[in-house]
């Protein structure tokens, strides 16, 4: 699903260059497709887990965040592993 997002004001594009440029490039694609609403949800809740955990695939899968509705959508968790 695509989503027409409306411009962006100032602060809020200057908070998301802000964090482009502290991601790795191997994660850069990933946020700019999330903000644009061109990911699917599966892409959204990646770029939102990796932002959270400081771009560490390894604190993604061992988050211990429970109560972040998003905790049981995290990538990186194997099977089973929960």
């Amino acid at each position: 699903m695509q989503h027409n997002n409306p411009p962006l004001d100032p602060k809020t594009a200057a908070k998301r260059a802000a964090r482009l440029a502290s991601a790795p490039a191997s994660v850069r694609k990933l946020l700019i497709a999330a903000w644009a609403g061109k990911g699917s949800p599966r892409q959204a809740i990646k770029a939102q887990c990796f932002e959270c955990q400081g771009f560490d695939r390894p604190s993604v899968a061992s988050c211990t965040c429970v109560a972040c509705p998003l905790w049981a959508f995290r990538p990186f968790q194997g099977k089973g592993k929960q």
